[in-house]
């Protein structure tokens, strides 16, 4: 990747703002940090852990439009708390980007303060299904907001969730933060230790959504929005293996989505009867993967089931990454340097399929629609249903 630097010769970058969503609604966002007493602060801590694990979450929840369809008041923040940017800043140095690469972009969300600020914000009589994201082995939440607030933009409550000690940096409200342990993706032991965390760190969570002294707190009168009884997961990468952990232990979470990320047991051959999607780049399951645990996984799950192929992804393109770096306005033989990393579908363009084919399975899931999921390749040339129990 050192080429680019070429093309970035610059020693920091001015602001950025992050591609506006494009849902048809606007989008508010709050950060929460919880406390279960119940479990060790660190999981992975040999000799073990005090009690008190700290868990941290972003809350996207859909803004209706006012009149004429006037768009909320907006508040620019960073995209990245400064101590997890300087973490992504030092991976970016080493792929020969400049070290304020992440430090420089901003989004818009709505400012609810200046909506209602008597009120506690705006006030809402619609309700949204509620989806809970767990991201990849190692990474920030943040690294997958953008594309989470795109996703909320199209009328569902995105809530995504960071695991400390595992996540390469957690940064909380005040300040204080965690760097994660060194875990590696071959270490089978550790890895499925990290997936059960996770599931019970997202089960935790989901008490504290049914907290209403705290959603309101949190969101004011956007609380009421969130409707619980629809509720799934969606993940990436090693989060994809939590999020079937959850779906098959926790009876509140419909169905869930894996994109492009293993399974591991035991609940690889547990199974999991709910539905479930298995999403990623082309070649996922075939004979030569680098990766059997779909194949293995896919004769238990009894509800329904359904892999498709997004053609021209890589593993790194379920992250923000593809539309951060559109947003810089490379070229595109500059963009086709780091194809491997983040696939050729451009982040727009990705943004809009990965968005759909979320929408097309939750319709699945919520409402027994499987119309709009099997259309998807027609819709896209990208995408291809490599089986399913349709």
């Amino acid at each position: 990747m050192k080429p680019i630097l070429s093309i970035i010769s610059l020693s920091t970058v001015s602001a950025i703002l992050v591609p506006p969503p494009t849902g048809p609604y606007d989008v508010a966002m709050k950060v929460q940090s919880v406390t279960d007493s119940s479990r060790p602060a660190d999981p992975f801590e040999a000799n073990g852990s005090p009690k008190g694990r700290h868990v941290l979450f972003s809350t996207f929840v859909p803004v209706e439009k006012g009149a004429g369809g006037s768009s909320c008041p907006l508040a620019t923040v960073p995209y990245m708390t400064p101590k997890v940017a300087a973490a992504y800043g030092k991976q970016a140095a080493q792929a020969g980007l400049p070290e304020t690469l992440f430090a420089s972009f901003e989004m818009q969300v709505c400012d609810l303060a200046k909506i209602n600020p008597c009120g506690g914000g705006p006030k809402t009589n619609k309700k949204y299904p509620v989806l809970l994201f767990t991201p990849g082995l190692a990474e920030s939440r943040l690294l997958y907001g953008a594309a989470a607030r795109s996703l909320a933009s199209q009328g569902y409550v995105v809530v995504t969730v960071d695991h400390p000690f595992e996540a390469n940096f957690v940064e909380f409200p005040d300040g204080s933060a965690t760097a994660g342990r060194n875990i590696s993706s071959t270490d089978e032991p550790i890895k499925t230790k990290a997936m059960q965390v996770r599931a019970e760190d997202l089960s935790y969570v989901i008490d504290q959504l049914q907290n209403t002294t705290l959603t309101k707190s949190l969101l004011g009168g956007l609380a009421r929005s969130l409707d619980l009884k629809r509720l799934a997961v969606y993940a990436h990468s090693v989060g994809g293996g939590a999020a079937a952990i959850l779906a098959r232990n926790d009876k509140r979470v419909r169905g869930g989505v894996d994109f492009d990320g293993q399974v591991v047991e035991p609940i690889r051959s547990q199974g999991l009867n709910k539905p479930f999607l298995l999403a990623g780049r082309y070649g996922h399951s075939a004979p030569d993967s680098s990766d059997p645990t779909w194949n293995q996984f896919w004769p238990h799950l009894t509800g329904s089931r359904v892999e498709l192929a997004i053609n021209g992804t890589a593993h790194g393109s379920y992250t923000d990454r593809p539309l951060l770096l559109s947003a810089l306005g490379l070229p595109d033989p500059v963009l086709d340097q780091v194809a491997g990393e983040i696939g050729s579908v451009r982040g727009r363009r990705l943004e809009t399929i990965v968005n759909d084919v979320l929408m097309s399975f939750f319709d699945l899931v919520f409402y027994k629609n499987e119309q709009k999921l099997k259309g998807l390749p027609k819709a896209y040339t990208e995408v291809s249903i490599t089986r399913s129990s349709l």
